[in-house]
This record gives C-alpha cells, structure tokens and sequence, in this order.
C-alpha cells in the first residue's frame, strides 16, 4: 500500500510516499481501506516536532509515528478474530491519537477505540473531519461545564475547532459570540452564532457583555485581555499555552481562586465522543467546515497550506 512517510521533524519536504505492507489486524482490530483524510492542526504540529519539548513525549530524537493522520473515514476491509461490532463492507469514521497512521491507503484500530459507522448519506469526505477539531473543542466545553442558557465567546471561531465550538456550544442550548474576521462573518453565522464580532475592525474585548465561557481557539489572545468580559466566575480556556507558557501555571492556580479561572484540560476521546458527534451529525447539529480538499499525491501541499495557519475549517485529503 501507499503511505505518506517521514523519518524525522521538520517541513512537508521531509515527506515522501512509499509503498509498505498492508497492515495485519490483530484480535478485535479492524483493518480499514482509507477513502479520505485530513491534515489537521494536530497533524503539523507532529510534523514539525514544535513546541521542541513535545519531542520528548512524541519521540526523541526522531518521531515516533512515521506515518501521520489522526483523522479518518473509510470502508473495513478485514476484520481480527473476536470481532463483534463491525463487518466487512461497514462505513466508518474515527480518530486515532495514539497511533496516527491514516496516511496510508490501509489502517488498523482496535473496534473498542473511537470509531463507529458513518451516517447514512454522508460521504467518505465529509465524514473524515468530525472528530479532530471537534473532540479538542468538546473536551473543553465540558471541563469548562458549561449549561445551557449561559453566554459563551469562541475567539477564532473559523478554524477546524472554533468552528466545532460553536456548533457544540449552540446544540448543548448556549447563547455564542463568534470572533473572526471581514470575510468569514457570514461563514460564522451559518454556524448558528448570535452574534459575530470582526475582529479586524472592533476591539472584541469592549463590550458591555460579559461571558460565562470564553474559549480561545486559536490561542492568540490571553487571560489578561479576556478577564474584564468574564462574568464573575468566568472561565477562561486557550488551545495554547499562552504568552510564556502561562496557561498552565495559571490553571494550577484556579484551585485557589473563587472567582475567574483559566483552566487547561488535557484533551482525550472515546468512543462515547465518536458517538455523541456522531449523533449530533444526524441530527443536523454538527457539520464540519470544509476549506479544501486535495488528492493524497499533493498531501505535501495540503500540509504547506494549514502550516500557514490561514485554513478554514478542515483540509481533506482524498485517497480515491
């Protein structure tokens, strides 16, 4: 099979596609046929090898996933002995965070992990984005234990999990600002936000509101600057760890506070939370963002575009 691979950090450049065995699923493991895939923020960040001090838990000195792509949707193929909850021929999607490997035409997962059937009627393509950005922005959503009729801020809510956010948010029943800019005003609005702020034209911190949750998506602001539109027991949550590296000191210390707190979950899934989303797929509740989609020879070029740190939404990659 065809896979896309790399033996060390650094740019697209280091990634070249190989031919390699077709993986053997072991007991109660699925084999899978990739028919689409994304590269992710996650992705390029194990691309890389940055922040350098991830290295020590991602592999040192070198990677220890050769093969990327946490994100995938395909057909089973095979199936391992003791398999009970799929058959050959089932649709699936999933999320694969500690094995990667979706950047091949085949892939293995244990079917206890977080995978389970595709809705009917929807494509192998737009089923491959529902679980990266939107488990990070669920799993903050929750540690946030936001309810519903409460008043939340997504800053950045145009990306792969802003987006996620704000859809997740509106289904649990939340009243949402989205923060974005000029041209994607309208975008944020079909996501079912309230209100919308361009951030390129307002200041998104003078308000006479004030939040409940304010989430930062695309970890480009801080606590500092959110804290006066944080209700009084308003939490605060980045996807980043903040101007030096402050959001994790900050969260060990919301223990002590009373009153606004950083929190700074570490983000997991289930199968559980590959089912919830599912749901909420079904239900027209959830729907990826869709920037673009390229064929798996160009998977270099689609790994240069959301280096850039402009992408829309999520970038697909189709294997057929």
């Amino acid at each position: 099979m065809k896979a896309s691979y790399r033996s060390k950090y650094g740019n697209p450049e280091v990634l070249s596609i190989i031919d390699i065995p077709i993986p053997v699923p072991r007991d109660h493991e699925i084999l899978i046929k990739i028919h689409a895939i994304t590269v992710n923020r996650t992705d390029s960040g194990f691309l890389t090898g940055r922040p350098k001090f991830a290295r020590l838990i991602i592999g040192f000195p070198n990677p220890k996933n050769k093969i990327l792509g946490n994100e995938f949707a395909g057909e089973v193929a095979s199936i391992g002995k003791g398999v009970t909850l799929f058959k050959q021929g089932d649709r699936v999607f999933g999320y694969d965070e500690e094995n990667f490997s979706g950047h091949a035409e085949f892939k293995t997962i244990n079917e206890n992990g977080p995978v389970t059937v595709i809705p009917d009627g929807m494509t192998y393509s737009d089923a491959a984005p529902l679980t990266e950005g939107s488990h990070y922005a669920l799993c903050d959503i929750r540690a946030a234990k936001v309810q519903p009729g409460q008043q939340a801020m997504v800053y950045g809510a145009t990306g792969a999990i802003g987006s996620a956010a704000v859809q997740l948010l509106k289904a649990l029943g939340v009243w949402v600002t989205a923060v974005g800019n000029t041209k994607n005003l309208a975008m944020m609005k079909s996501l079912g936000a309230d209100e919308v702020v361009d951030y390129t034209k307002q200041d998104f911190t003078k308000t006479d509101k004030t939040y409940d949750f304010i989430f930062d998506a695309v970890g480009k602001s801080s606590f500092g600057v959110c804290k006066p539109i944080l209700k009084k027991r308003g939490i605060y949550i980045s996807t980043e760890l903040g101007p030096g590296s402050q959001n994790p000191f900050l969260a060990m210390l919301s223990p002590l506070s009373r009153g606004k707190k950083v929190l700074f979950p570490i983000p997991t899934i289930n199968k559980e939370d590959v089912l919830y989303l599912r749901q909420l797929a079904i239900d027209n509740k959830f729907k990826p963002v869709i920037d673009r989609q390229y064929p798996f020879e160009k998977i270099a070029d689609a790994f240069t575009y959301v280096l850039t740190g402009q992408k829309i939404g999520n970038v697909v990659i189709t294997m057929d």
